[in-house]
């Protein structure tokens, strides 16, 4: 049995170079709707954007989620300091996740932590997130189903 059997895809996350720009083109042109917006976020005295967003931590990142027919999608723009604005290509990692709903996110993260070369982040408990990268490269973001979005 598939470790995620239980989950349903809750959005795709891409980084852009204008954050913006890229809301203004998918709500203008494409009639997606902006359902919430986030940040910036920062590490302000530790090194939170490193350890949960895999980020340099002398980042900042703000994103909107977007809809359009019961269907989301993810756009963030990071901005490291001395380095510029997403000093990522838009293609690497972290520049790009898949993000699921678990039902039972306490028992998915054990079952995770079995996989070789599984690599998780820490866990955002309040908020009900945790990042984490596959064996292959690809990062996801597992979302505790209860949360919502």
């Amino acid at each position: 049995m598939a470790i995620l059997a239980n989950t349903r895809l809750a959005y795709c996350s891409f980084v852009v170079p204008d954050l913006d720009a890229a809301v203004q083109f998918f709500t203008t042109w494409l009639g997606f709707d902006i359902l919430s917006e986030e940040g910036p976020v920062q590490s302000d005295s530790d090194d939170r954007i490193t350890r949960q967003y895999a980020m340099p931590e002398r980042a900042t990142g703000r994103s909107s989620l977007l809809g359009l027919g019961g269907q989301q999608i993810q756009l963030r723009e990071w901005v490291v300091y001395g380095q510029g604005l997403n000093p990522l290509r838009e293609s690497t990692v972290p520049g790009c996740s898949i993000a699921v709903r678990v039902a039972h996110f306490d028992a998915t993260l054990e079952q995770l932590k079995q996989i070789p070369r599984m690599r998780l982040l820490e866990i955002n408990r309040e908020a009900g997130f945790v990042y984490c990268f596959t064996p292959f490269g690809i990062q996801l973001q597992l979302l505790r189903d209860d949360m919502g979005v």
